[in-house]
């Protein structure tokens, strides 16, 4: 008896140092951190609009569909900044406010490749979670007078991702052969970027559905998780000027330890005390708003860049990407892979399948239950801070509410792939992505999450279990 007192008083020892030295972390950074301005305008190699950000971008190409390389492209109006076209003629700017901005290049360029302008005029406005995209075409007139205040040049507002999307801005006169090129070329690279984006997805979601395998909760305050991590690693990188590899471990530490510290002080004490999985849910939406909050509080409401320099982008057939882009979804796919032979090959692994199917039976074999689940929070929270990581370098910054605006995703990936299957929330998560990139080729993006959630619905009405799910007895 006087063992197990002083092992509880030492675990109660541990978890008081450990959120003493959260919270004294928290002040440093509200001390340290001081209110930033609203985000300028950034050169970006591909821009993707979100709740709190807006891109110009566009393709810098001739009249015979040949790209321009290396012209230096400069955005002025309501912020400013300035690139140069990569390889393929594709510029894009990240803005972080409502105006009017004005696209300028040399106009010794236009006319040595006979473009109708040297510059662009485009409004870009951000309602709610409007995601507002303005193409800009240097290479074509604009189709009335008071589409730019240029004359000459043109833009589209279009809603579609990735960087291919600004071949798309205005297709009339073109050939049907440049037409067709133009469509292959955008499916393949929406094609790329909904895996790419499927891949961050199932990072988050494998985590997910193994806390409820092996309690049954669905966490609303996991999104929260994913801002935590890339925060974090904004912390890591342009506070304390780490670089970046240091400070994704940092943020991925600090995921695993808040795991830790909910599970001690918060759902262990539930789960003794018997509270239902339904006021447990509850809970985690109070958490969620809570720590949305406390991170606008802190960190504030504009996107948060981890990194600054803006990598050389490069083609690989039809697809443009860069080197983070590929190297993210490689760490994601590695983590993944992980995380499968762990649950499969593994004794902690097949104890922690055996408390997904029935907790009691497993505990009724010796299997110590509350350590398990306390292992499957640590590695969940730990790699949805991870997915907040890598998705800040893939999408070029985070915000405090980048993990609140995925939840749904991720538990349509979950349903979709079977609760409690973590192999189902990958396929899932693979199927969510594409649906929701591909999409957009023929809806407004806007729509894409909605066509993603649709085709979940049509899966649940076919197959209510999920994909991988097991079919539940009745009766």
């Amino acid at each position: 008896m006087a063992a197990v007192t002083i092992q509880r008083r030492h675990r109660m020892g541990l978890l008081l140092f450990a959120c003493t030295a959260v919270s004294t972390l928290l002040m440093a950074f509200l001390i340290i951190i001081p209110p930033v301005p609203a985000q300028a305008a950034e050169a970006v190699p591909t821009c993707n609009p979100s709740a709190t950000n807006g891109c110009v971008n566009g393709i810098l190409q001739d009249a015979g569909k040949t790209p321009i390389a290396g012209v230096e492209i400069t955005l002025s109006g309501t912020e400013t900044a300035t690139t140069t076209t990569d390889a393929n003629g594709n510029w894009a700017f990240s803005v972080s406010k409502d105006g009017t901005y004005t696209v300028t290049m040399d106009e010794s360029v236009a006319e040595k490749h006979g473009l109708k302008a040297a510059s662009a005029t485009v409004d870009v406005k951000m309602n709610s979670f409007d995601k507002a995209r303005q193409v800009v075409r240097f290479d074509k007139p604009a189709p009335n007078a008071s589409t730019n205040a240029s004359g000459g040049s043109s833009s589209d507002a279009s809603g579609s991702s990735g960087s291919a999307s600004a071949n798309t801005g205005s297709t009339s006169g073109d050939g049907g052969s440049s037409i067709g090129a133009n469509i292959g070329a955008r499916f393949w690279q929406q094609l790329f970027s909904g895996v790419i984006f499927g891949l961050m997805l199932g990072l988050m979601s494998v985590g997910m559905n193994l806390v409820y395998g092996t309690t049954g909760l669905s966490s609303f305050s996991h999104g929260e998780q994913v801002s935590l991590g890339g925060l974090m690693a904004y912390v890591g990188t342009q506070v304390l000027h780490w670089p970046l590899i240091p400070s994704a471990i940092f943020a991925v530490a600090v995921g695993a330890l808040t795991g830790w510290i909910q599970n001690e002080i918060v759902w262990a004490p539930l789960r003794r005390k018997r509270v239902g999985t339904m006021q447990q849910m509850i809970v985690t939406i109070g958490l969620s708003m809570a720590l949305q909050y406390l991170f606008q509080f802190f960190f504030g409401g504009d996107i948060k860049g981890i990194v600054r320099s803006v990598p050389s982008s490069f083609s690989l057939g039809p697809i443009t990407t860069d080197a983070p882009t590929l190297i993210s979804a490689g760490i994601a796919i590695i983590v993944i892979v992980g995380v499968s032979l762990f649950l499969y090959r593994t004794r902690l692994g097949r104890a922690t399948r055996a408390v997904s199917d029935n907790a009691a039976l497993a505990a009724a074999s010796g299997i110590n239950v509350e350590q398990v689940v306390r292992i499957v929070w640590i590695i969940s929270c730990a790699m949805a801070a991870l997915s907040g990581v890598l998705l800040g370098v893939y999408l070029n910054g985070i915000s405090w509410n980048t993990g609140a605006t995925l939840l749904l995703l991720m538990f349509a990936a979950v349903t979709l792939g079977g609760l409690g299957t973590a192999n189902g929330a990958l396929v899932g998560s693979l199927i969510i992505g594409i649906v929701a990139d591909m999409s957009s080729l023929i809806i407004p993006n806007d729509m894409r999450y909605a066509s993603a959630l649709a085709i979940l619905i049509i899966v649940l009405l076919v197959r209510p279990q999920g994909i991988f799910g097991k079919q539940q007895r009745v009766g």
